[in-house]
């Protein structure tokens, strides 16, 4: 590291004392700290009716999932990133003070023109490196439409999803999430 990045540079455990007590949510990423942004009433129906679908399916299981108040920890050989996923399902079986989701299977991300560039590049590369990942969804709050990449074999294949009536599988999991129901209570199905 630089003399002019060292001034930037947060420990990781400086960034998560940090964000015990922030009022506002960051991202890190290898050192460097991100603020984020708030969202609109849309985004935010469709990341409470992830959440919410999710929740009833999954029910009296070992995995759960979470808002985005809970983090995801990604270790990687450029250092440690964590993010702020708008939902993860996870089955590690996380305790009560645990900072950050143990074992993501699905990670939703409800893009918006501001974050659209870094969910398909940098969030996507950064979280097919967990090894637990299953589904990395992106879903469009403007349109219906859900980017589902998938872990296949040794890589990664996209799906494409169009329609209210279309239906996210997540068969290592045993849910199903009907696109109608992500967009429940959004213009796009009035």
């Amino acid at each position: 590291m630089t003399a002019e990045h060292a001034e930037y540079y947060t420990s990781v455990e400086g960034y998560l004392a940090g964000e015990r007590v922030s009022q506002q949510k960051h991202e890190y990423l290898a050192g460097v700290i991100y603020a984020m942004a708030g969202t609109s009433i849309g985004h935010d129906r469709i990341a409470n009716n992830i959440v919410r679908e999710l929740g009833n399916q999954l029910r009296g299981r070992r995995c759960e999932v979470f808002s985005s108040d809970v983090k995801v920890r990604i270790r990687s050989n450029g250092g440690e990133l964590y993010y702020y996923p708008d939902a993860t399902l996870d089955c590690g079986g996380a305790g009560d003070s645990s900072l950050f989701a143990e074992e993501p299977r699905v990670i939703f991300e409800v893009m918006s023109p501001d974050t659209e560039r870094i969910d398909r590049g940098e969030k996507l590369a950064n979280y097919q490196a967990l090894p637990s990942l299953e589904v990395y969804a992106l879903v469009d709050q403007f349109h219906i439409a859900v980017s589902a990449y998938r872990r296949s074999g040794s890589g990664w294949k996209m799906e494409f999803l169009t329609d209210k009536d279309h239906l996210l599988e997540m068969p290592g999991i045993g849910c199903t999430l009907p696109l109608a129901a992500m967009y429940e209570r959004t213009s796009l199905l009035r």
